[in-house]
């Protein structure tokens, strides 16, 4: 919508054509084409890689390859699941028996029915459009047998089985972690012990070696050489009298 100088306004027509890039038919097909071919290459580089993990001659893995490209090519089998509205019953089992379907199971709202793709196709013409088609590929034989797991296989347990051996499990990881505890408190206890013990050897050496100093020492005072000195001879000369004697005459 665009207006003009005198306030009138006029409808613009919109561009609707895709700036982006487009995607044609052909080229489609072609990634098509380019999806599937490889996807077969995948296919067949998986199966030569297993086959020579098994032991196959090349001559072998040849001949297991056209085996696989052929079964590549054939047509699908499907399990197919139908749904629809309860009030179109009839109507839908009506279509089923006039085209000769065999259904595997068929109730009020849902129906299952075995098939290829030609079956499929018809389906889905001849049911009513707010129908539900659901089809599943039906898994191909494998081309190499599989392999057994050497030894016998393992035993399923039942609920109740199961239910013992968890319970059996939680109280041994229990008594584990109680005999954990444990066993670590006592080497605590250990470690303790024997630190105390050889602090108080340090202190012992220590103290004795301190007392062996003493005795050295005192052994060494004891046997030094004594000295003894000659008396002095006394003096013949009259001695001065002191000055309290002569303050006291």
């Amino acid at each position: 919508m665009a207006t003009t100088e005198d306030g009138k306004t006029t409808l613009t027509k919109i561009d609707k054509t895709p700036t982006g890039k487009v995607k044609t038919m052909k080229k489609k097909e072609e990634l098509q084409k380019a999806r599937e071919e490889q996807y077969k290459n995948f296919r067949i580089n998986a199966l030569k890689r297993r086959a020579k993990r098994m032991g196959l001659t090349d001559e072998q893995i040849a001949v297991k390859v056209k085996e696989l490209e052929k079964q590549m090519a054939s047509t699908n089998d499907y399990n197919i699941l139908i749904m629809f509205n309860p009030n179109d019953f009839n109507l839908v089992k009506q279509a089923l028996l006039n085209d000769n379907i065999a259904w595997k199971m068929l109730v009020s709202s849902y129906g299952f029915i075995e098939g290829d793709g030609e079956l499929l196709a018809d389906l889905r013409k001849l049911l009513p459009p707010s129908a539900k088609i659901y089809p599943h590929v039906k898994r191909k034989p494998p081309i190499l047998p599989s392999q057994q797991p050497s030894g016998r296989g393992k035993k399923t347990r039942t609920k109740a089985e199961k239910k013992s051996l968890a319970a059996a499990a939680k109280k041994a990881r229990k008594a584990a972690k109680h005999l954990k505890t444990k066993e670590a408190r006592r080497q605590q206890a250990i470690a303790k012990h024997k630190e105390e013990k050889n602090k108080a050897s340090r202190k012992a050496a220590k103290a004795k070696m301190l007392f062996d100093k003493r005795c050295q020492k005192a052994q060494k005072a004891k046997s030094s050489t004594t000295i003894q000195m000659k008396a002095k001879k006394p003096s013949a000369s009259p001695k001065k009298a002191s000055t309290s004697l002569k303050q006291a005459a």
